[in-house]
């Protein structure tokens, strides 16, 4: 049996550690979007990272020669805003994060409070925060004790840096908060449904015509398994190959980066 390429016309691709790590590109990253763009493929770049806005995204990825449009670019922060503006228009929200999650609360109409000791919170939104500090920490507890509901952006414990080294990532922080409260968050990002749902919607793809690649495990390949979407891990992030042995998480396909991705997708490939 050959896997026929010709199937695939949709890729969802997470950006941290498939196409960069922090500001150095990976290998064959450009390479392989142009081989995409020149099959008329369509791309859907999905990341759990809620620090950037949409337009940084499209700005770091043309400094690599990767060029996107703004509807192709999903992060957890569009996911997330867009969840509580559906289901709780016209919110207050205390929010742990930076420019991208805090921009599209607001595209969303969702108001941010500044001084949690003035104004009551509906939510606690919490995305990765490098400025994260314990004042914050305290702030974020006490509208919770008083009611506010826990959000999340996306629940990973790690976020991977160019040099190969790791930083705490957005679930850390949502950990800190669910022990001294008591309280569980509600996540929004990859793995969890709305993630994908979201993405789906707005694409309008296909999940039989769709391809989803990603260097995690736990939220990139098990979101795609649990929609019966073709999954690719690359071994340029976060997981490498003995790790699916250890989380029975098993990809559609392994492979070293996207060169070699790029490669297998020129072959027939027997399976």
């Amino acid at each position: 049996m050959y896997l026929t390429w010709e199937r695939y016309k949709n890729f969802i691709i997470d950006m941290d550690g498939v196409i960069y790590r922090g500001k150095q590109p990976l290998p064959g990253s450009a390479e392989f979007f142009q081989f995409l763009r020149e099959r008329n493929a369509k791309i859907a770049f999905f990341s759990n990272n809620s620090m950037m806005t949409k337009l940084q995204y499209i700005d770091k990825l043309r400094n690599m020669n990767i060029f996107a449009k703004e509807d192709e670019i999903f992060s957890s922060s569009s996911i997330t805003a867009y969840h509580i503006s559906k289901e709780h228009p016209k919110s207050k929200v205390f929010c742990i994060g930076e420019d991208g999650i805090r921009e599209e609360l607001q595209k969303n109409g969702i108001d941010i409070i500044t001084n949690a000791n003035e104004e009551q919170a509906d939510f606690v939104v919490v995305g990765l925060d490098r400025q994260f500090n314990y004042l914050k920490l305290t702030q974020a507890m006490r509208c919770i004790l008083n009611g506010a509901k826990l959000f999340g952006t996306n629940p990973d414990l790690t976020f991977p840096l160019e040099d190969n080294k790791l930083i705490p990532g957005c679930g850390a922080l949502i950990a800190s908060l669910e022990v001294c409260t008591g309280t569980k968050a509600r996540i929004l990002g990859k793995p969890y449904p709305e993630s994908i749902q979201y993405l789906l919607e707005k694409t309008g793809f296909e999940v039989t015509e769709t391809i989803l690649i990603g260097d995690r495990l736990q939220t990139d390949i098990a979101l795609a398994k649990q929609y019966q979407i073709f999954s690719i891990l690359v071994l340029t992030g976060v997981h490498q190959g003995e790790d699916v042995k250890k989380t029975g998480i098993i990809p559609d396909m392994i492979v070293e980066n996207l060169i070699e991705l790029k490669k297998i997708m020129l072959m027939k490939v027997e399976t």
